[in-house]
């Protein structure tokens, strides 16, 4: 075999070249058999066989060459590792660790729950929701699409018949729930908790499972998210499968107001009217502030980037990255009419990293998905009421004396409830 056959054999083509040459072979042969062409075919009867062979020689290197490639460079394959066993339920303190280990600490700062916590316990509690949650303060909100507001030229939220909508206050995840926090809900088994899951749900449960058939996200690998992803977002989750999760730490998905409110940011004005943001930041789009089609990498990224897109609150990324999951019914806006949809869906907010119309990246933008769907660009966070947390720590003998009293209280007032992170100056309500 000559060089130059050598050389375009080990080239991406060879499989187009082995189809090429066994087409050529049978236009030679319906030629012949139609006596067409006859004087090539009665001419040249061995090229017909020629032309087989190479085909067959073409092909066999291409899938040599494939065979190699694929020894050279196996698939990514998740290990797998046993879950974490589980604590002893009668022992409250180890049972306790495990759940700040997972991330639940809303659930431990529950007023039902609260006065079984050691104080070291409730303090790490209490400091772990300011360091994952931020505070948005109760108010009114404007729910109007930026769609229908694109042209008008007063702020949004400003519209007379823009009906506002009183939200009490609550704490937001500052981020999207991650891969990894998911993790520990898969580990628990959350999957085969039925008491946390919608009852009308119960039935598909068992159809929520990744790519192996694990219980878990639609992506995720024998129930595990792929290596190196543990701060991404966590995608392929339907609305139920959000909710659930959100039970199961103690806490819940946010309404539409809610999650408006916190990006939003609404100040009071005259007249009964409040001006709200456009954007976390602002009135105006700035793709250097969030992960959109053009100005990101073309993927999901992790949830603490884009500090400088943060809400005034604190909250990362609700423009951009992933949509997220609300409460809300998609078509619902108050004062207006629902609209008929053959199959209800649930609204989801924010944009995503392909989202391309500016427009639909926005605090006021409502689209909606099938509750069902278990898509690349869907995530969520969580929420939890403000009346739902106990704000008063349990403290011991010690701790209650008048001398650590003054301290501690010297302490609070140093250190914000909810530590802000954004870049942009921060508005205060009037």
């Amino acid at each position: 075999m000559s060089p130059k056959l050598v050389w375009i054999l080990r080239r991406r083509n060879a499989i187009v070249l082995g189809y090429a040459c066994f087409a050529a072979a049978c236009v030679l042969l319906v030629a012949g058999a139609a006596d067409s062409w006859a004087v090539i075919a009665g001419s040249w009867p061995w090229l017909t066989v020629w032309l087989a062979a190479a085909g067959v020689v073409a092909l066999a290197a291409a899938a040599r060459r494939a065979a190699r490639r694929r020894a050279a460079s196996p698939p990514t394959v998740v290990p797998i590792t046993p879950a974490p066993r589980p604590a002893d339920p009668t022992d409250t303190a180890a049972l306790v660790e495990e759940m700040l280990a997972q991330g639940r600490y809303a659930l431990l700062l529950r007023r039902q729950v609260v006065g079984n916590l050691a104080p070291e316990q409730a303090q790490r509690a209490w400091e772990m929701l300011q360091q994952q949650m931020s505070l948005v303060p109760e108010g009114e909100v404007s729910l109007v699409s930026s769609a229908l507001e694109e042209d008008d030229a007063d702020p949004v939220g400003t519209r007379p018949d823009a009906e506002p909508v009183r939200v009490a206050a609550l704490f937001l995840d500052r981020f999207a729930v991650t891969n990894a926090q998911y993790q520990h809900f898969v580990d628990a088994g959350g999957y085969q908790q039925m008491a946390i899951w919608d009852p009308q749900i119960w039935p598909a449960v068992f159809d929520f499972v990744d790519s192996t058939g694990h219980p878990g996200p639609r992506f995720w690998v024998r129930g595990r998210h792929l290596p190196g992803e543990e701060n991404l977002p966590v995608v392929g989750v339907s609305w139920y499968e959000a909710a659930a999760y959100a039970r199961w730490v103690g806490k819940r998905l946010p309404s539409e107001a809610e999650w408006v409110k916190a990006g939003a940011w609404p100040v009071p004005v005259a007249d009964g009217r409040c001006v709200q943001r456009r954007y976390p930041w602002g009135d105006a789009m700035d793709r250097d502030r969030c992960n959109l089609w053009g100005s990101g990498p073309g993927r999901v990224v992790p949830v603490d980037r884009y500090p400088e897109g943060a809400s005034v609150g604190g909250a990362y990324q609700l423009i951009g990255n992933v949509w997220e999951w609300t409460t809300g019914n998609f078509g619902y806006l108050v004062g207006t009419q629902e609209l008929a949809l053959p199959t209800p869906m649930k609204s989801i907010r924010g944009g995503a990293f392909d989202t391309y119309f500016e427009n639909q990246a926005t605090c006021q933008f409502q689209s909606g998905e099938n509750p069902l769907a278990r898509k690349h660009n869907i995530g969520f966070r969580c929420a939890i009421s403000l009346c739902d947390v106990c704000l008063s720590v349990p403290v011991s003998e010690q701790e209650a004396s008048p001398a650590a009293v003054s301290d501690r209280q010297q302490a609070d007032s140093a250190v914000p409830l909810a530590p802000h992170h954004s870049s942009h100056p921060v508005e205060v309500e009037a």
